[in-house]
């Protein structure tokens, strides 16, 4: 009789590990922190597929001191603060805007050395751009600058690239002194393409953005007597190398009413009801959106240097103070037919949160520590460039309800030293990311 009986094991037999079912994958990718998410987007293909069904990653980029060795970001959807280390030929540089996950660096401080830079803060890669010394009036624009500014932003106020892929992507800028013209380039040139000529005296170019392979822009116009003209739109091919670039002009945004609400009893306060207009396009659910943020203004004027024989209902009086508030927000569909511009107002967007202001504007969705049905708005805007003793900037900050109107202005202001060093939404790539 044998020690011991004979019996039979049962196995479980498993899967190849690189061909995990795609719920699983993505369930696993969205409990993992950022370092463990790029180390997963390594692995292989398959794993790397599944970074497509997860929630877009979204944070905000903290101003930045010069001075400092690394950069620092607020992740909205985990409430942390990530920060990343900067290489040394980053440091010092400033920073002037983002777009798909790359940082828009330019570094130097004088005509002859101004460099810029795509520069990736996760995996630390710089790719040059051609000088801005190429771009028409850039040496006018450079000494109209005001002293201790960041010199990219007393030139470009708008940045956009057609694809995280920079290899591939097409960026366009534009500019504080000349907001009737853009530049285009690739990563690959030697020099900017200048768009220029396409504008009225009275219109100048907004936000803007890369959908279904075309360049859509916002344009505004400062005449007041086409505040209630249709909505209008215009195709414009642009040669860029071998490649051509439609660009979409688009007319939606009247202007402002410009209306006094209320005013003390001589005047020297006023509150503006519509007194300020910005759209932004945002892509949401394979459309094209507008969200329009309408503010309203306060003023303190000088009574000192009044004068009410010359016709002006200030007189000659000098605004002693001027602050715009965020006060409502418009969403409309817009739809090009025919080379027709169709338009449909919105009062609903569901489970998605959208992001307006500088840097990334865009819709995110399913990401259960952010509000739903509402726009987290970000405006930084700098009074000095109007009138040099002003003493702050104001950060417009905060969130928007569609549902009732009702606005929570929640995200904290930060008080800086240094002029333009403005804040961010920044939406990270972090597909086929090596670490550094």
């Amino acid at each position: 009789m044998p020690l011991l009986k004979s019996s039979t094991s049962k196995m479980t037999v498993h899967g190849p590990w690189n061909q995990l079912p795609n719920d699983i994958g993505s369930s696993i990718f969205e409990r993992l922190d950022l370092e463990d998410r790029l180390r997963f987007d390594l692995v292989c293909k398959q794993w790397r597929s599944n970074i497509k069904r997860t929630p877009q990653l979204l944070w905000l980029m903290l101003p930045y001191d010069r001075n400092s060795q690394y950069l620092s970001f607020f992740d909205m959807c985990e409430g942390k603060i990530r920060k990343f280390n900067l290489p040394g030929s980053a440091q010092g540089g400033w920073f002037s805007g983002c777009s798909k996950g790359w940082l828009f660096l330019v570094t130097g401080m004088d005509v002859d050395d101004l460099r810029i830079f795509l520069f990736d803060p996760i995996s630390r890669s710089q790719i040059p751009l051609p000088p801005l010394s190429t771009i028409s009036s850039f040496k006018h624009s450079f000494t109209a600058r005001h002293p201790g500014w960041n010199p990219a932003a007393c030139i470009i106020n708008g940045v956009e690239i057609s694809s995280s892929d920079a290899s591939q992507c097409i960026v366009v800028v534009k500019f504080s002194i000349n907001n009737r013209i853009l530049a285009l380039c690739r990563p690959q040139d030697e020099r900017w393409t200048i768009v220029e000529g396409l504008l009225g005296d009275e219109y100048y170019y907004g936000n803007f953005s890369f959908f279904d392979g075309d360049l859509y822009a916002c344009i505004l116009s400062s005449d007041e007597e086409n505040n209630n003209q249709d909505p209008c739109f215009q195709t414009h091919s642009i040669t860029l190398g071998s490649q051509r670039v439609n660009l979409k002009l688009i007319s939606s945004t009247p202007p402002p009413t410009n209306l006094i609400f209320a005013a003390d009893a001589d005047e020297s306060i006023l509150y503006y009801k519509d007194s300020f207009r910005w759209p932004y396009l945002v892509e949401s659910n394979g459309q094209l959106l507008v969200v329009t943020q309408i503010y309203d203004r306060i003023m303190d004027l000088d009574d000192s240097d009044s004068d009410s024989d010359n016709g002006n209902d200030n007189g000659d009086r000098t605004s002693l103070f001027m602050y715009f508030q965020a006060a409502t927000f418009q969403v409309k569909k817009i739809q090009t037919i025919d080379d027709t511009l169709h338009t449909t107002v919105l009062t609903d967007v569901g489970n998605q949160s959208l992001f307006v202001g500088a840097g990334d504007c865009l819709a995110v969705k399913n990401c259960d520590k952010l509000d739903k049905n509402c726009i987290y708005f970000l405006h930084d805007m700098d009074y000095s460039l109007h009138k040099q003793d002003y003493p702050l900037i104001s950060r417009e900050a905060g969130v928007y309800y569609l549902e009732d109107g009702s606005i929570q202005r929640c995200l904290p202001s930060i008080t800086t030293q240094n002029h333009c060093l403005y804040m961010y939404w920044f939406s990270p790539n972090i597909k086929s990311r090596v670490l550094g």
